[in-house]
């Protein structure tokens, strides 16, 4: 797979690399494709971007926006922060965002040392038990 693709801009196209784009943004009939460097507006639907751009690393979080999981710096079940922006999430995609990234979650979970038996830990994640042992990184 193409770390990149081309955006016809006139009678031209442009490259765009992927790693550079923070954010897709729908505008009536055209796509304003933000990335690190310039802002392009193009002739296209959301669909037709959403279909081009790599599944693992964008996804569509409103009809109007589609964003970068590499720019995401942190969101909510309401909204979406790339640096200082802040993009909602749509109802129709809740969830999803979620579904598509690796989360690590300190809700209820507490670590207590087991002193019957040394090196080992017990974590007590989301109501379930789990044994580690402290010399596989925990």
């Amino acid at each position: 797979m193409n770390d990149f693709v081309f955006i016809k801009i006139g009678k031209k196209f442009s490259k765009i690399y992927l790693a550079e784009i923070k954010y897709a943004e729908a505008v009536k009939k055209y796509v304003r494709i933000v990335t690190s460097k310039k802002t392009y507006l193009i002739l296209a639907s959301m669909c037709m971007v959403e279909k081009v751009l790599p599944a693992n690393q964008f996804c569509r979080i409103h009809r109007s926006y589609l964003v970068s999981l590499e720019h995401t710096t942190d969101f909510d079940n309401e909204v979406v922060y790339i640096g200082d922006k802040i993009f909602p999430i749509g109802k129709q995609y809740r969830g999803i965002l979620q579904q598509r990234v690796i989360t690590l979650s300190n809700d209820r979970t507490e670590f207590i040392p087991d002193n019957d038996e040394a090196g080992k830990i017990i974590a007590k994640i989301n109501g379930s038990d789990y044994s580690a042992n402290q010399n596989n990184g925990l």
